[in-house]
């Protein structure tokens, strides 16, 4: 099930006033001009505001860079971050601390419901709710980039206009969890939910982003701050410092296989995904 905007509103307030308990019903949608939705449905100007839907359809491949927060267990380290997207088939991160060179790294890959730890060039199977976790992450960060919610059995319901003039989709795709993306007056994406799965325990666990700013490649909008917290807590940030929107995959290899010591370079390459 989606996260209802109320429950979207309830998890943003849960760290200072505790867990929701029961979810109360919306207020009445508010009379609201339409503005840059009239005439149109949400998905349509959202990809409008995103790049276009011709830019967004092209994109085979999503890269970007920056340093990140990440909090674990309430403990919370900067490093810097890798992350490659393939729209609903291949998702690579890539940190290693700040200050601290790239063959430190640790990676994460998620394709095919399946996910790895890769240490150098070990690939470790990851735990059944790890690699649920790793592909659910795969799935928002595809379901951002908007053009591949119009792919076929893609479910999309609009939902009442916020008091502030705020729209919101429910999304429904087979493969993902059901997601929730709520877009700003102008049309451009500002937060999104889904009840994902926490990677160690298997429980269920509401995931919420905010996205503010923007980068641009190829006519391409893309969040330049992403913030997520899950179950209240926040989990991870991000503040994009380069962004790539490509119309074709490009072969990654490792940066833990790229960095040996004594000047090695045995390079691993992901599959072509």
């Amino acid at each position: 099930m989606a996260i209802s905007r109320t429950l979207l509103a309830c998890a943003a307030m849960a760290a200072a006033l505790g867990a929701c308990t029961t979810a109360q019903a919306p207020p009445a949608a508010p009379v609201v001009e339409a503005g840059p939705y009239s005439g149109k449905s949400v998905l349509d100007v959202a990809l409008e505001t995103a790049g276009g839907e011709a830019a967004l359809g092209k994109v085979k491949e999503i890269y970007f860079t920056g340093m990140a927060k990440v909090t674990t267990d309430g403990a919370t380290v900067e490093q810097n971050a890798a992350i490659v997207v393939r729209p609903f088939s291949f998702y690579r991160s890539t940190n290693w601390a700040k200050g601290a060179a790239p063959k430190t790294s640790r990676t994460t890959q998620a394709e095919l419901g399946q996910a790895w730890d890769v240490n150098r060039v070990t690939w470790q199977p990851m735990t059944a709710p790890a690699a649920k976790f790793e592909n659910e992450v795969l799935a928002f960060y595809s379901m951002i980039l908007l053009a591949p919610l119009k792919a076929q059995g893609v479910v999309v319901t609009e939902q009442p206009v916020g008091e502030d003039g705020t729209r919101a989709i429910q999304v429904v795709r087979p493969g993902a969890p059901a997601a929730e993306l709520e877009f700003d007056a102008t049309g451009k994406l500002v937060r999104a939910g889904y009840t994902g799965t926490d990677p160690k325990t298997g429980a269920a666990s509401p995931t919420i982003a905010t996205f503010s700013g923007e980068v641009v490649s190829n006519g391409v909008k893309w969040p330049k701050h992403i913030k997520i917290e899950r179950n209240g807590a926040p989990a991870f940030e991000i503040e994009v410092a380069t962004f790539e929107a490509l119309p074709e995959k490009v072969v990654r290899p490792l940066d833990q296989a790229m960095q040996y010591e004594g000047g090695q370079n045995n390079a691993g390459e992901e599959d072509a995904g």
